[in-house]
């Protein structure tokens, strides 16, 4: 057996486990950020506006780390089977994480 015969199955479990660890952070930030919401509806209007964006900075800082997540994920699964269609497939998609993990992050420091 070769090295790359033992390693396979290793990152193959640990792209399913980043999976599901992606799958596990966004529900838990959007659950809580919608609990954290309902508990707002409670309090003043000004209060509300002060916390709305605490709660916008919560579930986006969740959905950063998700994307994150999810983005070395998809540079393991490529590293299993590269060919020249996965790669081109796999650059698309990092463009595309990477710039809404860039424009939630803007939006969040900018409130």
């Amino acid at each position: 057996m070769t090295p790359e015969d033992l390693l396979k199955p290793f990152l193959g479990s640990l792209a399913f486990g980043i999976d599901v660890a992606v799958g596990v952070v966004i529900a838990i930030s959007v659950i809580r950020g919608f609990i954290m919401y309902i508990k707002l509806l409670r309090r003043s209007p000004l209060e509300q506006s002060r916390e709305e964006e605490d709660i916008k900075q919560y579930v986006g800082n969740g959905l950063i780390l998700a994307l994150d997540l999810a983005v070395g994920s998809d540079i393991i699964r490529t590293i299993l089977a590269p060919s020249e269609s996965d790669l081109i497939s796999l650059v698309v998609i990092v463009a595309i994480r990477i710039t809404l993990s860039w424009s939630l992050s803007k939006d969040i420091k900018k409130n």
